[in-house]
């Protein structure tokens, strides 16, 4: 520093040497640097090096504990047991030595996890609750259609043979009956509906049947001491070929036709539409009887058959049929909807139940409280 004779200091002088000085100690600020951004490459490789060797290390471990558990489950799972607890007590141990915001964030991460157990276990049985009253509605609104499917064994012996299909029971009108004695009970709810009828006949392409011609089919409907309630006809013959295109037919099928995977068959399904019954007396058995033409003598003009088979269904009213054809979506929205409906109930007036309270609010109304009472305490002194 350069005084000069009047014992004042050179300002110029002064700026210069500091500047010298900043200059000089540029040094040693970089070379920290350097030796700070060195120590980050080397922790990097570090990390590197050891995230390689843990992805190496994993799935022999990984094998070695399923081979564990499952030649050895319980000790398996004895020794995750004591790592687990062993983890916690360190944890909990490092908490309460040096950290006591660690162990402050474990006590709020304990309490959330079983407030949000305690919610979810709230609201799962509200929704079980809702699904079951649901299912409830839906099982008293939606009548399933009667369906009842039988196949038909003609008594040939007789001159219009006949076949019976049981509702209830045949047992005192079919004497020689050995079908199936009823059908099952929940299914029974009478036949006040209009019904459908489908009788399926599969005959052979014989001579006798082609050149038998029309024949007619009769359902009657036959309460449990015989009467009958209600009846149905409907004609019916073999679909018509002729020669030529037979025979195209039969040479086209010849090679499945010699190895049996065709059959000269064909299939009449006849559908009767409209049934009800008109009386109070329910219907207990259904009578399928093949009748042949006036021009034939007794026990003529019926045709040969191979097999043959009944479907009854009964046709639900209009809302009803919605009700059964969309009753899945039904229960789905009325559970959603009660779920709703009960959810808000219990948050109006079951607030507690469903959301607990938190330690943070009990301790700001305490805190209110409290300054509630220091104020009133203080104007209380003023007075």
């Amino acid at each position: 520093m350069d005084v000069n004779g009047s014992g004042r200091v050179d300002p110029f002088t002064a700026t210069t040497l500091n500047d010298e000085r900043g200059e000089v100690y540029t040094g040693p600020e970089s070379t920290s640097t350097n030796w700070s951004l060195t120590g980050l490459v080397i922790r990097s490789i570090e990390f590197q090096v050891s995230l390689m060797i843990s992805f190496i290390r994993f799935p022999p471990w990984l094998i070695s504990n399923c081979l564990s558990f499952v030649f050895d489950p319980y000790r398996t799972m004895r020794r995750g047991r004591r790592y687990l607890v062993s983890w916690i007590v360190e944890l909990c141990d490092s908490g309460l030595k040096y950290d006591k915001p660690v162990l402050e964030l474990v006590q709020k991460l304990a309490w959330g996890l079983f407030c949000a157990v305690y919610v979810g276990i709230m609201l799962f049985t509200l929704l079980v609750s809702a699904f079951m009253i649901s299912g409830f509605v839906i099982t008293y609104l939606a009548h399933e259609p009667l369906v009842i499917k039988e196949s038909l064994n003609f008594d040939y012996t007789k001159s219009s043979p006949e076949a019976y299909v049981p509702i209830s029971s045949c047992a005192g009108i079919a004497f020689d009956f050995s079908g199936k004695e009823s059908i099952e009970t929940g299914k029974i709810r009478g036949l006040k509906d209009k019904t459908e009828i489908t009788v399926s006949m599969t005959l052979p392409e014989s001579e006798y049947n082609r050149n038998l011609g029309m024949f007619q089919v009769r359902v009657d409907f036959l309460s449990a001491s015989g009467e009958m309630l209600a009846s149905s006809r409907r004609p019916c013959m073999v679909r018509f070929r002729s020669e030529p295109i037979r025979l195209v037919q039969t040479l086209l099928k010849i090679a499945p036709l010699v190895t049996g995977y065709v059959s000269e068959i064909q299939t009449l399904n006849l559908k009767l539409k409209g049934l009800v019954e008109k009386d109070i007396i329910p219907t207990a058995c259904l009578k399928v009887m093949i009748e042949q033409r006036a021009e034939f003598r007794p026990g003529a003009g019926i045709p040969e058959i191979y097999d043959a088979s009944l479907l009854l269904e009964s046709k639900l009213p209009f809302f009803k049929r919605i009700i059964w054809n969309w009753r899945k979506t039904l229960f789905v929205w009325i559970s959603m909807s009660l779920f709703i409906m009960e959810l808000l109930c219990a948050l109006v007036f079951f607030r507690p139940l469903i959301i607990p309270r938190t330690g943070q609010s009990t301790q700001q109304r305490d805190r209110t409280h409290s300054l509630n009472n220091l104020n009133l305490d203080s104007q209380a002194g003023s007075r």
